[in-house]
């Protein structure tokens, strides 16, 4: 999961309002923040870290993220976007089990597709992992965020995430089944399955500098057998932090 380094990769950023960029020709926030998360997937032990905070986008169309991925709406048709995106997954290795084999950070090739509503923006990704546990994942998402005043946003999401049996074998150790390399994905009795949501915020301190906080908890709901690296089926994540934010756009031309 992306968010929280299975994604669960953590989202450490505020979601971001659906129209936060729609009047400028780039933006950039760079950042860092503290952040609370299990010591593995499954695990029932927490550790504090830290981790870069990087969100950007180029018009209407390219979006890069440490968190979600680079994004390229390729199709854009009213509420309607599709594209390519590629996603980097993080790994947890912390305090595990003897024996336990140590899953390697992946990067995952894909696609989205996504549609704009009043209230928010619903998404649906798939992606495949390049090397790693050769396998496939996806999302099903709706994210919405508002400014509640002038200088605080709310944001949130809801989500359904599922990883194939290949993910479950490399980090809990089930019985794998044969790989298909770049083949359909597979849905089987053993693949990952997590629902989850997440809660975030930004204070505007000045016009560039920003606090961010977040919360995000996920429920693995999948029917996986015991295993000993799996603990406990709930993977919660908060952090908190600071980014520095550049623009340009159409005000900032005039200026």
């Amino acid at each position: 999961m992306r968010r929280t380094a299975i994604f669960l990769g953590i989202a450490v950023a505020a979601p971001a309002c659906p129209a936060a960029a729609a009047d400028a020709d780039w933006t950039l926030d760079i950042g860092a923040a503290a952040r609370m998360r299990p010591d593995h997937i499954g695990a029932a032990r927490y550790r504090l870290d830290g981790v870069p905070v990087l969100e950007g986008a180029y018009g209407d169309r390219l979006a890069v993220s440490l968190d979600d991925g680079v994004k390229y709406r390729a199709v854009l048709a009213g509420p309607f976007a599709a594209g390519p995106i590629a996603e980097y997954r993080q790994s947890f290795n912390d305090r595990l089990p003897a024996g336990a084999f140590r899953m390697r950070d992946v990067v995952e090739l894909g696609g989205f597709a996504e549609y704009r509503t009043a209230i928010g923006v619903a998404e649906a990704r798939l992606r495949h992992s390049v090397g790693g546990y050769d396998g496939w994942s996806g999302e099903l998402s709706f994210n919405s965020g508002a400014p509640v005043t002038s200088r605080l946003e709310l944001g949130g999401q809801a989500r359904l995430s599922w990883a194939d049996s290949n993910f479950t074998q490399e980090y809990f150790g089930l019985n794998r089944h044969a790989a298909t390399r770049f083949g359909l994905p597979r849905f089987l009795d053993e693949d990952f399955v997590a629902a989850g949501a997440e809660l975030g915020a930004g204070y505007q301190l000045t016009p560039r500098i920003r606090a961010v906080v977040s919360a995000s908890e996920d429920r693995i709901v999948g029917e996986l057998r015991p295993s000993p690296l799996f603990a406990s089926r709930n993977i919660l994540t908060t952090s908190i932090g600071f980014t520095y934010h550049w623009s340009r756009g159409t005000q900032d031309a005039r200026k």
